[in-house]
């Protein structure tokens, strides 16, 4: 009879052994560990080296200047009232009357070397093609709202800053590549809102913790409900997300290290 895949355990495995990552352990907790010093690995990460730029993006207020949609007084008169009222460039501008939503959206995507879209229809993240519940698309800020099978491509919007790392650790965790759509904030917020994926034939779950050790419990418990589970992660910003995919389901774990929130998950 095989021992526990745990080298400091090696218990006989009796029945009702789990399976974690290809291998068999006797216990959940033999799980936990094994997580545990998975989750302590280096994770394929987004590096600040693989997101610096070798030139710096030209500011916003430079491009609409140059674009002519803006006067260098306007510039400077939105410049100065930022100090004031706290608000970003191009929110400025556009409260003065100096730019149009459109205006400061084209030069933002400009600025961020991404596609943008004027008129987005909020319908379209209804139902949507994505392997992501509600939870991770807010915490991830991009919406999922077309997909093509075939070549693995996801499109999703975003705002303004473009989440480029949360984009890199998509790509890296599920294997899609994706193009990325810049839309206004009172878009992205109305779609973040309205976002409801297709139905599927697995259960998709996120859930929110703080530490390495609650991500590796987490793991475990899934490993105990479904039996057999594998894991992957990768870490970005101050995060990992984690992903634990089941027979019948996929757990998203998001480790926020310096974010204040309660454990809690909704399956969907």
């Amino acid at each position: 009879m095989p021992r526990c895949a745990d080298t400091t355990c090696r218990r006989w495995r009796l029945f009702g052994a789990l399976q974690f990552n290809g291998n068999w352990y006797c216990s959940r907790g033999c799980v936990e560990q094994a997580a545990l010093a998975g989750l302590g690995a280096p994770a394929e990460g987004v590096t600040h080296k693989a997101l610096t730029r070798s030139l710096p993006p030209p500011k916003l207020g430079v491009l609409l200047r140059h674009a002519g949609v803006i006067t260098d007084a306007q510039l400077e008169a939105a410049l100065a009232a930022t100090a004031s009222t706290g608000l970003r460039i191009g929110e400025q501008l556009e409260q003065l009357g100096f730019a149009s939503p459109d205006a400061v959206l084209r030069a933002l995507a400009t600025q961020a070397g991404v596609s943008y879209l004027s008129n987005f229809d909020v319908a379209r993240v209804k139902r949507a093609p994505a392997t992501l519940p509600p939870a991770m698309v807010r915490a991830l800020g991009l919406v999922p709202f077309e997909a093509d099978h075939t070549g693995r491509r996801l499109h999703v919007i975003t705002a303004a800053p473009v989440p480029r790392a949360a984009i890199r650790a998509m790509t890296k965790l599920t294997g899609w590549a994706l193009e990325i759509y810049l839309v206004t904030d009172a878009v992205f917020e109305a779609a973040i809102d309205a976002y409801e994926p297709v139905e599927q034939s697995l259960v998709r779950e996120a859930y929110m913790v703080r530490t390495l050790d609650a991500a590796a419990e987490c793991v475990a418990e899934r490993a105990s409900r479904d039996r057999a589970v594998t894991m992957r992660h990768v870490a970005y910003d101050d995060r990992v997300w984690v992903r634990v995919e089941g027979p019948a389901r996929v757990s998203d774990l998001l480790v926020q290290k310096e974010t204040q929130c309660q454990a809690a998950y909704t399956a969907h």
